[in-house]
């Protein structure tokens, strides 16, 4: 264990397994929570720095984002694919200074993403290092998240459409800077946190689903995620396809159903009496102590049932939410 986990073990913090924290609240506590202003350590994410001249040139052949869209007041969502179009992962993209970049995204993800890009690298003035340990991730949600975020210096800041603000800080001055917003806000665990993310339609890939998903199945081209007018980039022929030729068979839809285990990340799901899977769980999430909220890629058809079977489960009903964007090819 860390330092940074031991201090959060002193705050009050229980680790739920290596990379989901808790303080003691409980889903029925969820609806309350999500009215004040919460902070949250974000232990499920990971740091991915670019460095040197060439580091933005080497990125943009690389991603699906526009790399020359980004500055230090401007972050931007992306992914990287295969050559086939499948999401290897998907991420925030930051900048924190001249020839900076840090690429966030489920720490389970950022050593395989390295390795890969390494491959790449070696033919550009830029050097690729996993900083996960360097910088800590600390959310902020509720009513005053920018309010408090703007108090916090010497941190680099990403902002959601949703109002929440992200702070990137150093590992050694992290510790200083929770007790400073625990002054005036209440620390909550992860699940609280991946909840808003699940409203917010934002689906982050980790292990069990990196290459499951095409970028337009995840709904990045709602979110700036995708730019249909930067030059090439692996996989972009699949999106391109996809969007001008294609039609989109599967797309991510916001479900809610009554409460069971949590499905995890990848997990298949059904329509009555068919065999084959017709979609897969990105993300789930208790929202109170009788009902959970799924980010799932779904075909149409089964977006437009009312029941389905997740896993190996029994049929469930289970209702469309809306999304806080509009949804296009």
């Amino acid at each position: 264990m860390n330092n940074w986990h031991s201090f959060l073990r002193g705050q009050g913090a229980s680790f739920l397994g290596e990379n989901s924290i808790s303080f003691g609240e409980h889903p029925k506590d969820y609806p309350v929570i999500q009215g004040q202003t919460t902070i949250t350590p974000l232990i499920h994410m990971g740091l991915l720095s670019i460095s040197g001249p060439d580091s933005a040139r080497f990125l943009q052949g690389q991603i699906t984002c526009d790399v020359q869209q980004l500055d230090a007041h401007h972050n931007l969502f992306g992914a990287r694919c295969n050559p086939k179009g499948r999401m290897l992962t998907n991420f925030i993209l930051c900048q924190p200074g001249e020839d900076q970049l840090v690429m966030l995204m489920n720490r389970s993800l950022v050593e395989p993403s390295m390795d890969e890009l390494s491959k790449f690298a070696a033919f550009f003035k830029t050097e690729l290092v996993d900083n996960t340990e360097l910088y800590q991730c600390i959310g902020i949600s509720g009513p005053n998240a920018e309010t408090l975020a703007s108090s916090v210096s010497s941190t680099h800041k990403y902002s959601y459409s949703d109002g929440r603000q992200l702070l990137i800080i150093p590992t050694e001055t992290a510790q200083a800077v929770w007790e400073q917003l625990a002054n005036t806000a209440t620390p909550t665990g992860t699940e609280a946190w991946l909840l808003e993310d699940i409203r917010a339609g934002l689906g982050l890939l980790q292990t069990e689903t990196s290459t499951m998903f095409i970028p337009q199945m995840l709904n990045l081209q709602a979110i700036g995620g995708i730019s249909f007018k930067k030059g090439c980039y692996t996989g972009q022929e699949v999106v391109a396809r996809m969007k001008y030729l294609g039609k989109l068979k599967r797309r991510m839809y916001r479900l809610t159903t009554k409460a069971m285990l949590l499905p995890a990340p990848g997990t298949p799901c059904y329509l009555v009496d068919q065999k084959q899977s017709i979609g897969n769980i990105v993300l789930a999430a208790n929202a109170d102590d009788s009902h959970l909220e799924l980010l799932v890629v779904l075909t149409d058809e089964a977006a437009s049932s009312d029941t389905l079977i997740i896993g190996e489960g029994q049929p469930r009903a289970v209702e469309k939410q809306p999304m806080p964007y509009k949804i296009t090819q």
